[in-house]
């Protein structure tokens, strides 16, 4: 009994410190888009998030569900809603405790397992960003604690199924179809690898009590899911959310390993030797269990740790492989409970080394600490709140705004843009499969200005790249209107503010007063092409180059085009090379009869004379199967500073 006491005070104890540490290093960073998602719908009416979760995105309800109501209580900021995933992170190392004290049957395993947890990175990244994974975790980690008491006496132990198996039962099922409903992932991963579990054993002891328990779980987990699988009835949930291809299972592998290691961070090579005393401590804690840890009898306490680290990984690792390239580090937040969970019992099997088991812990838990040492930057250093109030504190009457691309409209209404928007392209969820092209750019630019009549544009932009591939609606932007200088820096969230000298007909008419001309002996063909700068040229000055190709057969699809700045004498001072149309968007890809725009940039040497020069481009192919040809587009000056 007195330890028993003793324990939970020290649990308590150790709670009140992982949140003193997390009031301690609280982050005054912006949300990145991901995060403006969740905080823009917290404050919407309850049929914009329906919709959104069941016609628009892959979004599992839950989580837009519980934050709504959180900030009906305590508000929407951002420190509000960062405060409902701290909530969940100490509910979930709360219930990693128990879990731990339960499967390893001493207080020890509990109490490391819920250090090891709170100490690492991942950890930390749950409990300050505001997505559902703080949730999942916390609803994770108790359903297994009611999972683990449920199966050990009930199954395992063939106890009468009475009324403490009947709320066993229905806390687990209210818990695991919780998570289920908080992330997909819950269902593919979380909650399969409990079911293995218990497949496992069931194979093994041939329990009848535990065929029984496990049936009843199975039904309960199907009528608890069924209604959302006829919410999304037709609905594929992956469409257009990954490009198409298989991610190599050792990459796959390294980028799970360094979430778990960094959390959401960029992990250079050098900064993997932080993480290999975690995965040490990982390999370790099975032997250490063996060693000085239980009976053989009772392996199933530490099995369980090893099948929800390992097949919440191993299945990751298929899908990303076989079904769908979509890898994201924190997906594969079951594996670090499971992780924290091994260490755990692997450190509470020292406890029969009594005073030297001190060191040994502390050492162990340092290791999983030391991550922390590594100064890495995030992965996403997005300043949209500051990018919003610059436009705020800066724009004037009769300015709009553009989105590149639309699904900002989250963060637009979550920081209060405060202009008429539209996005290039005016969607509201990334579809890696749409790529904007000039038509859907000058349509949806010569609506949006007949709308608004503005003179001035401000540009947010945020990946754009995944569906504006040539940088298109950047090239229609910088025709139309000459861009303002605007000093200060957003981190990956790029601001532009142009002033508008010309209509989206004016573009049009140039476009189509063009003629094809096929130069290489197979396609594109060129359609024409521009400096696009309209004052003075100097030395060091950036010529923004503008140029329009066609889909034309045979296409050759290593075809180069090598930009450069000429004399009069025919010497070439600088290049730059791409392909036409940019490295993202291959020529077999490109529309037919549609102009495919490029942008290229060329800095004029410091010590270029002032003079006469020309731009000019080397259309080639790097297999050498034809000449190079050269083009010149169009003659400059370079004039004194």
């Amino acid at each position: 009994m007195r330890t028993a006491w003793h324990g939970q005070w020290i649990a308590i104890l150790l709670l009140i410190l992982v949140l003193a540490g997390l009031v301690w290093v609280w982050p005054d960073r912006s949300f990145w888009y991901d995060e403006t998602v969740n905080a823009y719908f917290a404050s919407r009416p309850w049929g914009e998030i329906w919709e959104w979760c069941t016609r628009i995105d892959n979004q599992a309800l839950l989580g837009f569900v519980l934050l709504k109501g959180w900030s009906g209580l305590v508000g929407d900021s951002e420190f509000a809603l960062r405060a409902f995933s701290v909530c969940c992170a100490l509910l979930a190392t709360a219930g990693l405790i128990a879990l731990g004290r339960r499967v390893g049957a001493r207080w020890s395993a509990g109490l490391l397992a819920g250090g090891a947890f709170a100490l690492s990175q991942s950890f930390l990244y749950a409990a300050f960003e505001v997505r559902p994974y703080a949730l999942a975790l916390a609803l994770f980690a108790w359903s297994s604690v009611f999972f683990w008491e449920a199966w050990e006496r009930y199954a395992l132990g063939g106890r009468p199924l009475d009324r403490r198996y009947g709320l066993l039962l229905g806390g687990y099922l209210a818990l695991t179809v919780a998570m289920c409903y908080t992330h997909y992932t819950g269902l593919v991963l979380a909650a399969l690898a409990q079911g293995a579990y218990a497949g496992g054993t069931i194979f093994l002891r041939r329990s009848r009590p535990a065929l029984h328990v496990a049936g009843h779980m199975a039904i309960g987990m199907f009528l608890g899911y069924t209604p959302w699988l006829i919410a999304l009835a037709g609905r594929d949930i992956r469409g257009g959310t990954a490009f198409a291809g298989m991610v190599p299972v050792g990459y796959a592998l390294r980028t799970y390993i360094a979430f778990w290691v960094h959390g959401q961070r960029e992990v250079p090579p050098e900064a993997l030797r932080y993480g290999w005393g975690m995965i040490a401590l990982v390999i370790l804690a099975p032997a250490l269990w063996a060693l000085w840890g239980c009976k053989r009898a009772e392996w199933r306490r530490i099995a369980l740790a090893l099948v929800i680290t390992a097949l919440p990984l191993a299945l990751l690792l298929v899908l990303v492989h076989r079904f769908h390239g979509k890898l994201s580090g924190r997906h594969s937040w079951p594996a670090w409970l499971g992780a924290s969970l091994l260490i755990g019992l692997g450190l509470s099997a020292l406890e029969r080394l009594r005073w030297g088991r001190w060191p040994l812990w502390a050492a162990a838990l340092a290791l999983v600490w030391l991550p922390a040492r590594a100064d890495l930057k995030p992965s996403y250093d997005s300043r949209l709140r500051e990018a919003f109030a610059y436009i705020r504190a800066n724009a004037q009457p009769g300015d709009a705004l553009i989105l590149r691309d639309g699904s900002l409209f989250t963060a637009a209404g979550y920081y209060q843009a405060g202009l008429p928007w539209v996005g290039l392209p005016n969607v509201k969820l990334i579809d890696v499969h749409h790529v904007l092209t000039v038509e859907e750019t000058l349509n949806t630019l010569e609506e949006f200005l007949n709308a608004t009549r503005a003179e001035r544009l401000w540009v947010i932009s945020w990946q754009a790249y995944v569906m504006d591939r040539t940088d298109v609606g950047l090239g229609v932007l910088e025709y139309l209107g000459s861009s303002q200088s605007i000093e200060d820096s957003f981190g990956d969230v790029k601001l532009a503010l142009y002033r508008l000298r010309d209509s989206p007909q004016a573009l049009r008419a140039r476009l189509g007063q063009g003629t094809p001309r096929l130069i290489a002996p197979g396609g594109p063909a060129f359609l024409g092409g521009y400096i696009n700068n309209r004052g003075p040229i100097h030395p060091r000055t950036k010529i923004i180059l503008h140029t329009w190709w066609v889909r034309a057969e045979p296409t050759i699809p290593d075809l180069r085009v090598s930009f450069r700045i000429y004399d009069a004498e025919g010497r070439f001072y600088t290049q730059t090379d791409l392909s036409p149309g940019g490295w993202l968007y291959g020529l077999d890809e490109w529309p037919a009869d549609m102009p495919i725009f490029t942008r290229a940039v060329l800095r004029v040497p410091e010590d270029l004379p002032v003079g006469e020069y020309a731009v000019g481009m080397v259309v080639y192919n790097a297999s050498n199967t034809f000449p190079p040809v050269f083009v010149c587009l169009a003659p400059f000056a370079v004039k004194p500073r």
